[in-house]
């Protein structure tokens, strides 16, 4: 059987997107239903894996990561879809996300680092994947909005 969304689940994700901290009482109240109601609910969607994760939403700059850059990255043919091939960039902790796509690059990511050095060194071991044959970076110079931001709801 197919789990099925109505707007009241929509609401409770929209709230949760926007403060996954708010007090249950306080959720319930603004929403017009019941908190153990809104738990059985949670509950349901967190089974689902509708809500997967609750994050912080971290200023990076303020613990001394000053730098946000864009990557763009040609890997070796039928390679990007490939976890296997993948993995040793995924070890990289400075790599925030990281996306196969189409067009004119393979993969488009996005990384956080201190300073220039870092950057380098997190260049140097991008360069040393074995399926990595071209990058080229970009550094940010404001978030407008970021990913942490996406409410569609």
């Amino acid at each position: 059987m197919r789990f099925k969304i109505d707007q009241t689940d929509i609401e409770i994700i929209s709230e949760l997107v926007d403060n996954a901290k708010t007090p249950t009482k306080e959720l319930a109240r603004k929403l017009g239903i019941h908190p153990n109601t809104l738990l059985q609910r949670i509950k349901r969607l967190e089974k689902e894996q509708v809500i997967k994760k609750y994050m912080a939403k971290v200023d990076y700059m303020k613990v001394g990561y000053d730098l946000h850059v864009i990557l763009m990255m040609r890997v070796r043919k039928g390679r990007a879809g490939d976890m296997e091939q993948l993995k040793d960039l995924l070890k990289i902790k400075e790599i925030e996300t990281l996306y196969a796509t189409t067009g004119m690059w393979d993969l488009i990511g996005s990384c956080r680092v201190k300073n220039r050095q870092h950057l380098l060194d997190v260049i140097q071991r991008i360069g040393k994947s074995k399926i990595v044959i071209k990058t080229s970076s970009y550094l940010t110079l404001f978030a407008y909005k970021g990913a942490q931001d996406f409410n569609p709801f």
